[in-house]
């Protein structure tokens, strides 16, 4: 009766040679994903800081309309602006600090009381590329 009552075993569990197989998939594929994501480091990084850069030119177009006051975004250097509201306050933007490696340039975009400015192209560029950011005489900003 005990001899019924007994099962049968059956083998669970991996092998040694199946564990170490897929280590080395593993590690193949890993080592191909990190290589293609480094290389889209810059792009991210270019289309984060062109981003940026037409958010703050909006929110000073939006500032200069409410509260009814000319707004300058001011160009510091090639990786670096200023926004100045009428009030005298200025903030200061820096690339480098979240988009390492991104260099701006552009001439100052001055916004008016009614939002309206001279027509202005902003650059962004990395090793990825350029990108352009346009700033219509509207007010109306957008990424190239």
């Amino acid at each position: 009766m005990t001899s019924a009552l007994k099962t049968i075993k059956t083998k669970c569990g991996f092998t040694l040679y199946e564990v170490i197989v897929v280590m080395v998939i593993v590690a193949i594929l890993s080592g191909i994903s990190i290589h293609n994501y480094m290389a889209w480091i810059p792009g991210i990084r270019l289309n984060g800081a062109a981003r940026q850069v037409m958010g703050d030119l909006i929110a000073a177009r939006m500032a200069s309309v409410k509260e009814n006051v000319s707004v300058v975004v001011m160009h510091l250097n090639n990786h670096s602006y200023s926004v100045t509201a009428g009030s005298g306050t200025s903030r200061i933007k820096d690339l480098q600090q979240d988009y390492p490696g991104t260099t701006l340039s552009f001439t100052s975009v001055l916004f008016s009381s009614r939002g309206t400015t001279s027509p202005r192209t902003l650059t962004l560029q990395n090793s990825s590329g350029i990108k352009t950011i346009t700033v219509a005489i509207t007010g109306r900003v957008k990424i190239n």
